[in-house]
């Protein structure tokens, strides 16, 4: 169970799903059989990530409570906490990010770029940041632990080379449970030149598996050696991020990386931390959520589709001997 604290609000959540890889600091690229996807939770308080943006790109700041209204399943929520992350005199949330990059061997024409907007995103770690690095081609490698030594991402994002297949969903998912039990607002950043043709795992899954973890997917797809990202992949990388609050990004030059890391950085540390307690008790269902702004019509809004309320079922009270 995973239990994530705000000054105050809570949210338990346990996502049980097939693990791919052993789920310890060393993994192992070997997948092992898959248990039946099953998500519970156990909803006290509903803690929302939100980014707001104005029509020029900027992110809205100086939002309060009376400033949004929530919705659940298009049901008015009550707000119970609110807090701007940037804010000024506000404590700072922990950032977690894992870094889950293509290393198959289509991007042997592209490896430097990626290279280069990687290690220029983990120097735009704050203090209380950290953020683990994934390699992945038809096998996939971890760095040990997620970390806040620049210079030990850096050493880890150096040593990337290309070759082999391509196993987009089988490292999506270890990212997601790489990062799940990590503290404060959690991201996966996905970059990927082509379709997937060595996983074990479907797309469905890992994107079902993705709107149970409290974290939110940026994806960027480039063109390959052959010229074209197929539709497949981009789908999917637009789903993926859609559904968690992220953002995708189809850059036609590679050279744009650089800039788009940076943008999914300044996100990342710009955002609102709202919670509220569901009107509703848990009954097994998926849960839209709604976040709308009183004023300011013309800004997005952007955040998770929504929740599992599935009540987390506790183990039987041993007699006392």
């Amino acid at each position: 169970m995973i239990r994530a604290r705000a000054a105050g609000p809570t949210l338990a959540l346990l996502a049980c799903a097939g693990t791919l890889l052993a789920q310890s600091p060393a993994p192992s690229p070997s997948p092992s059989p898959r248990t039946p996807f099953r998500v519970e939770v156990d909803v006290e308080v509903v803690s929302v990530t939100v980014v707001v943006y104005d029509k020029a790109g900027k992110f809205v700041k100086g939002l309060g409570p009376k400033d949004v209204q929530v919705f659940e399943d298009k049901v008015p929520q009550e707000v119970s906490y609110f807090r701007e992350a940037a804010g000024a005199g506000a404590e700072r949330i922990p950032l977690s990010v894992a870094m889950v990059l293509d290393c198959s061997g289509s991007m042997r024409h592209n490896m430097r770029f990626l290279q280069e907007a990687a290690a220029a995103f983990v120097n735009k770690l704050e203090d209380m940041d950290s953020a683990l690095v994934v390699s992945f081609n038809e096998s996939i490698k971890g760095s040990a632990e997620f970390t806040g030594d620049t210079g030990r991402l850096e050493q880890f994002i150096d040593g990337l080379e290309p070759w082999g297949g391509t196993s987009l969903y089988d490292a999506i998912h270890y990212g997601l449970e790489r990062v799940k039990d990590q503290p404060g607002r959690k991201a996966v950043i996905v970059f990927s030149d082509g379709a997937d043709t060595t996983s074990s795992m479907k797309e469905q899954e890992v994107i079902d598996y993705a709107k149970s973890v409290e974290a939110t997917i940026y994806s960027v797809g480039i063109r390959g050696e052959s010229g074209l990202v197929s539709r497949s992949p981009r789908g999917f990388l637009r789903k993926v991020a859609q559904e968690t609050g992220g953002q995708y990004y189809f850059p036609d030059k590679v050279g744009e990386m650089i800039k788009i890391f940076k943008d999914i950085s300044d996100e990342l540390h710009n955002h609102y931390l709202l919670a509220y307690t569901p009107q509703r008790p848990p009954d097994g269902t998926w849960r839209e959520i709604e976040v709308r702004l009183r004023e300011r019509k013309d800004a997005e809004v952007r955040l998770r589709k929504g929740y599992f309320a599935v009540k987390r079922r506790r183990p039987p009270v041993k007699p006392a001997s």
